[in-house]
């Protein structure tokens, strides 16, 4: 386990739904295959961008089931996020990833009643660990959602050796200063992924070799040449492409810095899968138009092919 590590884009997949909100397995198998083809091999399922807290936890095993199965000898890694507004629920899910044969788990914290301090957070971290102490566990570290905001080489610090299982942290967190700080005091122990697209190549910098993100679903091959000229020391080349990922990013936010916004370019780029759930709100059709319009005199359609 000590050895076990993500590598390259790590997708967070956007769960399908029905137009009435039901869960929608089937798309799961072609969405891989998508993602494949662009060059990534490893997915984070039921996290923020899978509306993991919108769901039930029969639906959040049901669809880390079916990511299992069909990512069995063709996906690196399935990642499957287990927080939940409880601890008892997050344990249940933990130890049922580890029964279907998933890679690995992560965590957020609670959410209503937060952690207080840092060793609050790391006992919460311990319980999780304890119930599956075979898989890997990654801490997904996520303050703009969750509250729960600690300078995260001191949460590894007092982790050490109290929460076994611990391989890294999903930083999921602008603040690279925060980021760099724990990269080199505990690059060489644990793992850590950066989890905010639109830095991808400043991470680098840093250490990172794992980046987890939504707009991997899309923007495989364009992101795999900004780490590939990275690697190269081709630097002009790598900022060409981050340069039109910020100019992306920049018509996201026009439209909603959400799930609902990047499910519709989803749909417009690879494959339907269908609405989000409330209180998200959904791409209407006027606004789904608007945004493909907008993508496409940016040159995102070629850029992302």
């Amino acid at each position: 386990m000590a050895d076990f590590k993500l590598n390259g884009l790590v997708a967070a997949p956007f769960t399908p739904f029905h137009e009435n909100g039901d869960l929608n397995l089937t798309p799961i198998e072609p969405y891989m295959n998508l993602l494949l083809a662009d060059g990534v091999k490893s997915v984070f399922i039921c996290g923020t961008t899978g509306e993991g807290p919108s769901m039930t936890l029969a639906e959040r095993k049901s669809l880390a089931e079916k990511w299992v199965q069909v990512g069995k000898d063709k996906l690196e890694a399935v990642v499957v996020h287990v927080g939940c507004g409880n601890l008892r629920e997050t344990i249940e899910l933990a130890r049922h990833a580890k029964e279907i044969g998933a890679s690995a788990i992560a965590s957020i914290p609670s959410v209503f009643f937060k952690p207080k301090t840092i060793d609050l957070l790391v006992d919460y971290m311990r319980e999780i660990s304890l119930a599956a102490p075979d898989l890997p566990l990654y801490y997904y570290h996520i303050p703009g959602l969750t509250g729960t905001d600690f300078p995260m080489d001191d949460f590894l610090g007092a982790a050490k050796g109290r929460v076994p299982s611990l391989r890294g942290i999903k930083f999921g967190d602008p603040n690279l200063i925060n980021f760099g700080h724990a990269s080199e005091r505990f690059g060489h122990e644990y793992q850590m992924c950066f989890s905010k697209d639109e830095l991808l190549l400043p991470s680098m910098t840093f250490g990172s070799e794992a980046f987890v993100g939504s707009t991997y679903n899309f923007c495989g091959k364009p992101c795999n040449r900004i780490i590939a000229a990275f690697k190269n020391k081709d630097l002009e080349s790598a900022q060409k492409d981050q340069f039109k990922f910020l100019a992306m990013v920049k018509i996201i936010v026009q439209y909603g810095l959400n799930v609902a916004t990047q499910k519709a370019m989803m749909s417009l780029s690879r494959i339907d899968l269908g609405p989000t759930r409330a209180p998200i709100p959904n791409t209407s059709a006027e606004q789904k138009e608007a945004l493909k319009k907008d993508l496409t005199e940016m040159g995102y359609f070629e850029w992302i092919n």
